[in-house]
């Protein structure tokens, strides 16, 4: 059988991650307190640096669920008004 893969919680990557950002461990010795290789560690800080670096250019990561829910609100609506077509076109038959 294979090996099942570790996972870390995201306040765990944190605070590995801002410990090596303040300068209170390094990636090697903050790798051997967690027991995490240290190219992970690597990983995990650019991948906070960039987040922050997009926030900080305004890019916002909700921005993409708001279009979503508004296309949703958009086909409900044209759904909603088959509905009601389909309802009337029975209704008009019926007579």
């Amino acid at each position: 059988m294979g090996k099942q893969r570790k996972t870390w919680s995201t306040d765990l990557k944190e605070a590995i991650v801002l410990s090596v950002l303040r300068g209170e461990l390094g990636v090697a010795e903050a790798a051997r307190q967690h027991g995490v290789n240290e190219s992970l560690i690597h990983t995990w800080k650019t991948q906070f640096l960039e987040a922050g670096r997009a926030r900080l250019a305004g890019d916002r990561h909700d921005h993409g669920i708001t279009q979503v829910e508004r296309e949703n609100d958009r086909l409900k609506r044209i759904l909603a008004e088959k509905e009601l077509e389909l309802d009337i076109a029975r209704k008009v038959r019926r007579l």
